[in-house]
């Protein structure tokens, strides 16, 4: 069985959305932006949808691995000063040792571009690669495995170290786990399911900080009876973020 670490009570609730309103004639329409991993969008099993109107006539958008617009449009103006100033920065120290006849500094040189981060990754012998820097990449990555029985993997990778000590201390180790993972398979994916597409919006999934910095995801209880298994927690390592517990 999959062992939860102690969790202290809950300092916040978090929600990440924005309200923004376009008239369309005489009609004012709401909209309501969501953040959303695009890792989603390959461990689904079903189709996922960008946008849809709830049932107040609210239009709902998903944004897929980026800012929220009203974030966007301040990160833009901050980034485009910062790089400005440090271009012109870079332009003087190339022109100072040009004119001077000594090599030009790695410092002057136009930096390259960042590594995109990946949740997951197959490399071409087959090797998984996985890591979390959110509480949606270990749902998503602890989904895929699931699904696709890769459970040595989801093990080495995604479980907590403080999940591992616990096991063995009870004498159990991966083997056990793995036991776990078989017999329990289609309920854990249902609940892995419903909580990546309630995490970024609805009440059904209720997300709970703690202050050492773990996760709890936990069905509201007008939904957790049809589940059994209701919360998820996940702890924050040194390297990322980890599965700690499914209860």
């Amino acid at each position: 069985m999959i062992k939860m670490i102690k969790l202290r009570p809950p300092i916040r609730t978090i929600l990440f959305a924005v309200l923004g309103t376009t008239s369309i004639g005489c009609e004012t329409v709401v909209t309501e932006y969501h953040q959303r991993s695009s890792f989603y969008r390959m461990a689904s099993e079903v189709e996922l949808v960008d946008e849809y109107v709830d049932a107040n006539g609210r239009r709902v958008v998903f944004i897929e691995d980026g800012p929220l617009p009203s974030e966007q449009e301040r990160l833009d103006e901050v980034a485009s000063a910062r790089e400005k100033a440090k271009k012109a920065e870079r332009d003087r120290l190339r022109s100072e040792a040009i004119r001077a006849g000594k090599p030009i500094p790695p410092e002057a040189m136009e930096p390259k571009p960042p590594k995109k981060f990946l949740a997951r990754q197959v490399l071409d012998d087959g090797t998984i690669i996985m890591q979390a820097m959110f509480p949606d990449h270990v749902l998503a990555n602890t989904m895929s495995s699931l699904r696709n029985q890769q459970y040595l993997e989801l093990w080495d990778q995604m479980v907590a170290e403080s999940t591992k000590r616990q096991y063995q201390a009870q004498g159990l180790d991966v083997d056990d786990f793995v036991r776990f993972c078989v017999q329990n398979r289609s309920e854990l994916m249902m609940t892995l399911n419903r909580m990546s597409f309630s995490y970024y919006g609805g009440s059904e999934v209720i997300i709970e900080r703690m202050q050492d910095l773990s996760v709890r995801l936990r069905f509201s209880p007008q939904i957790g009876s049809q589940f059994t298994f209701r919360e998820v927690f996940i702890a924050q390592e040194r390297d990322g973020m980890r599965l700690a517990g499914i209860h």
